[in-house]
């Protein structure tokens, strides 16, 4: 029989930031997935201090990152905001992990408190273990799913997640804008980055408006606010009154998970069917290996010859 993806939220969505972090903890021991922690000390910015937890499905690079915030309002349980997504992830790592396919997870602190978690992360990351990044956040309300890259939905790396086959059979669309997350913190690594939300199907037209409004140089105008308060979906985040566990959707939860799921392995059996047509190719068609240097191929430090 399945697990419900939703087991773990009500124990993860606890109001008192100390037991949300114990929490965490917790369900991964129940998962058996091993994590390492990146810490920061309490500060004036961050008075309780930063504590991200980093998962591997199994060992492999360059691969996906998967990510969420799982810090809330404070009071709040946060359960949109962002426990549904915390849990579509940790079931997410769990599978990968049975299947032996490599990925990245992290759960980040501080989203609520200027990303600090996710900056954190990108400081201490190294470009080359990461070949592109999706960020989940308020994924357990609605009936549609939406995608946010910005222009990076046509990178290699996403091609199998933006597929419009694959996009219908999931209530998918790719919307040119998403209120910003953790996501905005990958920006200056220059990462392929992808911002995924779900929301009830009437809001994505409150998107499409507010991305005519752009950044701006003066800000975005009082309007902008008055459109993004319209939305259904605002009264599930930062502590609405529908960021508790009673509105909590688990057919939209499955319906994410099954879509990154699929997406993944699509990707998956692709680039074996590429492995597959190199192998076959004959030699003379096959690109030279780089050339590896011999203990006779040494530079001579005096005259900087072979």
């Amino acid at each position: 029989m399945a697990k419900a993806i939703d087991r773990h939220l009500e124990t993860l969505c606890q109001a008192d930031p100390k037991l949300r972090r114990q929490a965490l903890e917790q369900v991964l021991a129940e998962e058996r997935l091993t994590f390492t922690t990146q810490e920061e000390e309490a500060s004036a910015k961050n008075p309780r201090g930063i504590c991200n937890y980093l998962v591997s499905s199994c060992p492999g690079d360059p691969s996906l990152l998967f990510c969420a915030h799982y810090d809330a309002v404070p009071g709040s349980p946060g359960a949109n905001d962002n426990g549904a997504a915390l849990c579509i992830l940790i079931q997410l790592a769990a599978t990968l992990k049975e299947e032996g396919i490599p990925a990245k997870f992290a759960f980040f602190d501080g989203e609520e408190m200027g990303n600090s978690g996710s900056r954190l992360y990108v400081s201490l990351a190294d470009r080359q273990t990461l070949s592109g990044v999706i960020n989940l956040d308020v994924c357990g309300y609605g009936d549609s799913l939406v995608i946010c890259g910005k222009g990076h939905e046509k990178k290699p790396v996403f091609r199998s997640f933006c597929q419009k086959s694959l996009l219908g059979r999931h209530q998918g669309h790719i919307v040119k804008f998403l209120p910003k997350s953790d996501d905005s913190s990958f920006s200056r690594m220059k990462l392929p980055t992808l911002s995924l939300a779900a929301m009830p199907r009437w809001d994505i037209q409150y998107l499409n408006a507010l991305a005519s409004y752009g950044e701006g140089l003066f800000g975005r105008p009082p309007e902008f606010e008055l459109i993004l308060g319209q939305m259904e979906v605002t009264s599930t985040m930062h502590g609405g009154y529908r960021d508790t566990l009673e509105w909590i959707e688990r057919g939209t939860m499955e319906n994410v998970y099954a879509f990154l799921l699929e997406g993944i392995r699509q990707q998956k059996s692709k680039e074996a069917g590429n492995r597959k047509k190199f192998h076959a190719l004959p030699a003379w068609r096959k690109p030279n290996p780089p050339l590896q240097a011999t203990k006779h191929q040494t530079c001579s430090a005096a005259g900087g010859r072979w």
